[in-house]
């Protein structure tokens, strides 16, 4: 089972509601990196106005603690593409540490901007659009579907008004599975199963119901399965962590047994999320108690 959650989780510890100094969130991916569950771990997620930053700060570290394969990178782009783009290149020609950039974000209000953005960024990149809490998604997720490039929807934050409604969540994955668009969450889904959290680690923090990364990839499972959008938004709605029974090779839902294969399938639509922490769901999936 642990093929179907490998590298799910980006580490975006730079990010609210964490908000690690530079120093702090590089030690830690470096720690996980090295740690038992490395091979669920995705790319690190930085700002490309930071990436000089970070690129120092990973300098600092120790030669071990930098060992091995070159640090996978997500950089997320503002809306100056240009400015963004000259700061990938500045460090791309002289890294400090052995990195790689594999995929940039950055945020798409329309259909007719969608050539004019991917037009400008590299093929060589993994590319994803962040989407508005807006329908229709039919003609935007076409229009990143016919340029070749992958999705992002923002599942919440540290307000809850940054959250979508369940049902808008299910529309755009009904969208993201029609068109064969792959995509990633990020914000308010370090969680595995949906429930009542804390909105921030302050300790009076308010809480709000967040949406799980399991019930985001049993849903994308199911409506690759022919289900309908209402089974999915039970899915996403779903709140009691028993209802998702893990097995060597499966995962089980009310009764509805999705396989391994089939779970490894809706990967190729649901690529993985961002996340401030990476402990937090990781420990929450406890792949361990999985028979």
């Amino acid at each position: 089972m642990q093929q179907v959650f490998a590298q799910i989780v980006d580490y975006a510890g730079l990010f609210p509601p964490a908000s690690a100094s530079m120093l702090g969130a590089v030690a830690q991916y470096a720690e996980y990196r090295n740690g038992p569950d490395r091979a669920l771990l995705g790319r690190f997620v930085v700002a490309a106005t930071r990436l000089e930053e970070f690129g120092a700060a990973a300098a600092s570290l120790s030669r071990e603690a930098t060992r091995g394969a070159p640090w996978p990178l997500t950089v997320v782009m503002g809306v100056n593409i240009p400015d963004g783009l000259a700061l990938i290149a500045d460090y791309e020609r002289n890294p400090p540490v052995p990195s790689a950039i594999e995929a940039v974000e950055l945020r798409v209000g329309a259909p007719g901007e969608v050539s004019v953005i991917a037009a400008q960024l590299a093929t060589r990149w993994e590319r994803y659009l962040e989407v508005p809490h807006a329908e229709p998604y039919g003609p935007l997720l076409e229009a990143i579907q016919a340029h070749g490039v992958g999705a992002k929807l923002r599942m919440g934050g540290v307000t809850p008004d940054l959250f979508p409604s369940p049902r808008l969540v299910t529309r755009f994955l009904m969208a993201a599975v029609r068109t064969g668009v792959p995509f990633k969450a990020t914000a308010g889904l370090h969680h595995a199963v949906r429930g009542l959290y804390p909105l921030t680690y302050e300790p009076e923090s308010a809480e709000h119901q967040m949406y799980g990364f399991l019930n985001v990839l049993v849903a994308t499972t199911m409506l690759r399965l022919g289900h309908e959008g209402e089974t999915a938004e039970r899915v996403l709605r779903d709140d009691d962590p028993s209802a998702f029974a893990r097995a060597a090779d499966a995962i089980t839902w009310r009764g509805h047994r999705l396989e391994q294969a089939d779970l490894l399938a809706a990967r190729q639509s649901f690529r993985g999320f961002g996340s401030c922490s990476f402990r937090e769901p990781i420990d929450e999936l406890d792949l361990d108690r999985v028979a």
